[in-house]
């Protein structure tokens, strides 16, 4: 005959195991949910704005400046809308040149044409400035490592005197003509800005 309570306690005892084994099952289901590896997240993709506002998340495919927004990108200092600008090239449609705007401003009182232009391609252009200004001391502006940034020719014309200042390694170009040679450099350090070739894609 089994003793009173006897068989509660065997009862209670094997639920006691039941449960045991449950939350050793559950334990070892949330260790591994604990330590497994999660998944990496892949990135957002960075994207760049380019200089014609246009969103790419690869800056290589921003397209060169091109037409007169590309060339007021290239040069913050052109302003088409000025009353001294114009379209050379609806005047002399014979010159080469996808854009060419000229733009009269005023230096200490005298008069100084700039004129800022988009060339076709730059060793075409730079070798056609090398048999223009043949004779006359090239100078190069360069970055901070010593990479060529632009190439600038100087000299006098019957009517004052020109510096044009070209892109070395992107299709722009800037012309200022002056009365005076000070008057040409003031315009050009002055007045002149030039967007830098890192930034000359996107921003």
């Amino acid at each position: 005959m089994a003793e009173p309570g006897r068989g509660r306690t065997t009862r209670t005892t094997l639920a006691m195991l039941v449960l045991l084994a449950v939350l050793v099952a559950t334990g070892a289901v949330g260790a591994r949910l604990l330590f497994a590896e999660v998944p990496a997240k892949e990135p957002d993709p960075v994207t760049v704005s380019c200089w014609d506002g246009e969103q790419r998340t690869d800056p290589g495919a921003c397209g060169r400046p091109t037409g007169v927004r590309g060339l007021r990108w290239v040069f913050p200092s052109f302003r088409p809308g000025d009353e001294g600008c114009r379209d050379v090239l609806d005047d002399h449609p014979e010159f080469q040149g996808p854009t060419m705007w000229a733009c009269d401003v005023e230096i200490a009182g005298s008069p100084v044409l700039i004129t800022y232009s988009e060339l076709t391609e730059v060793e075409e252009s730079l070798a056609y400035l090398e048999r223009s200004y043949a004779g006359v001391d090239r100078t190069t502006v360069k970055a901070t490592g010593g990479r060529p940034v632009r190439y600038e020719w100087r000299r006098a014309f019957e009517d004052g005197y020109v510096l044009i200042s070209v892109y070395a390694e992107h299709p722009y170009a800037v012309e200022v003509r002056a009365e005076d040679e000070v008057l040409r450099e003031d315009a050009l350090a002055t007045v002149v800005k030039f967007r830098a070739p890192s930034a000359m894609r996107y921003r």
